[in-house]
């Protein structure tokens, strides 16, 4: 299974800041309070799917992406004002501190009677 991280903080002050470092694959994004963030899924395959990781949390899928059809499933309880994917990239809007947490993309291929979690 293959993981790509991004770590999101939010701050209440008018910061931006990107930093990466490539041999961990993480990005360190930090936004102003009401700001919106695009994070990219380097990873390819048929369905891309994104999770939320919160300190003292479950982990929660937010969404996957059916690349073929251009689709975006939202799981249950999911904003689709909040959360927007396009090309395996995914946008937050309206950033709020409880946004703050770790992003993870994750691939699911499918093939004709099997099917594949990368």
């Amino acid at each position: 299974m293959l993981w790509v991280p991004a770590l999101l903080l939010v701050f209440l002050a008018p910061i931006t800041q990107v930093s990466s470092n490539m041999e961990e694959d993480k990005l360190s994004v930090m936004r102003a309070t009401g700001s919106s963030v695009v994070i990219d899924c380097d990873l390819t395959g048929s369905y891309i799917h994104w999770y939320k990781f919160q300190e003292g949390a479950v982990p929660r899928r937010l969404l996957y992406y059916d690349v073929y059809y251009s689709k975006v499933e939202l799981d249950s309880g999911i904003s689709e004002r909040k959360y927007r994917v396009y090309k395996g990239k995914i946008l937050i809007s309206n950033l709020q501190e409880s946004d703050s947490g770790t992003y993870y993309c994750a691939v699911w291929e499918k093939h004709i009677g099997l099917d594949f979690l990368y």
